[in-house]
């Protein structure tokens, strides 16, 4: 049996003899409910983690500072994320899991003191979850119970839940919504905040953006950004990283309230008559 991956979306599937049909990735749905799954536009063909492991590529390494690392594999694989390793005396988390596992990368890791528990931003960042939550102990993956039904591969590592966790001393998971039901960030203890893409970067340092679909660049709502910077208030961070791999590294607060009175001010139509 083997586990089959999208090279579109770099979401693991169910193992099985054979790979599954062309449109059996859980993201390749028709065109009613591509709002629905965020539209991650054309999917490619099947692969697994041998033939990638089999590819000349690389892992990079950033070290942030403060416990915070990030990894990805170069060249690029799938949506070419960031994903993110963070050290707690109690152990690490290991936040959007990247869509590859090979025994260069599972080094990197062991030597970062493994993982464990795993969480992710949003569907779209389900990657490999369950082979690197099997590789490090059978670790639990934390999904958010709103993102259910795009849960490509089911295992019993898999734990559902809601709201507000704390998976380890001093780590919170907020769910904040917006880029999809499920999105959220996480907090650690030293005020570092790993947002996935329900806050992303922008070609303008020091500002973040807020969008539901990133392939057609279609904004979140006044509506949204409101209640996602509403949602943060009770919490403080000076750092910033998203997936694609932008960085706040001083006053992110006051960047992100910045970012979002901009953007409801221009999408609630403030500005129209300079249009």
């Amino acid at each position: 049996m083997t586990t089959w991956i999208c090279d579109g979306c770099g979401l693991e599937h169910a193992a099985s003899e054979t790979p599954p049909a062309a449109d059996g990735c859980v993201f390749a749905t028709d065109e009613v409910s591509v709002e629905e799954r965020g539209d991650l536009g054309p999917h490619g063909r099947w692969t697994t983690h041998d033939e990638l492991a089999r590819q000349p590529h690389t892992t990079e390494h950033r070290d942030h500072g403060r416990g915070v690392h990030s990894l990805r594999r170069e060249p690029r694989f799938a949506i070419g994320h960031w994903s993110f390793l963070v050290q707690t005396p109690h152990g690490n988390l290991l936040w959007d899991p990247p869509a590859y596992i090979d025994d260069d990368i599972v080094g990197t890791v062991d030597r970062l003191g493994g993982v464990a528990v795993i969480a992710t931003s949003h569907p779209h960042m389900f990657a490999a979850q369950v082979s690197w939550s099997h590789a490090f102990g059978k670790a639990p993956v934390l999904v958010n119970a709103a993102d259910r039904e795009w849960v490509p591969r089911p295992d019993p590592v898999l734990e559902y839940w809601t709201g507000r966790i704390e998976p380890l001393p001093g780590v919170d998971l907020i769910q904040l919504g917006g880029h999809m039901r499920g999105s959220s960030v996480a907090l650690t203890a030293d005020g570092t905040l790993l947002t996935g893409d329900t806050i992303t970067g922008s070609l303008a340092p020091g500002w973040v953006t807020f969008q539901r679909n990133f392939p057609k660049h279609i904004p979140l709502s006044a509506a949204v950004v409101r209640r996602i910077v509403d949602g943060l208030e009770p919490y403080e961070y000076d750092r910033l990283y998203t997936l694609g791999g932008h960085t706040i590294d001083h006053d992110a607060a006051q960047a992100v309230r910045r970012s979002a009175e901009r953007h409801i001010r221009w999408v609630s139509g403030e500005f129209d008559h300079l249009t």
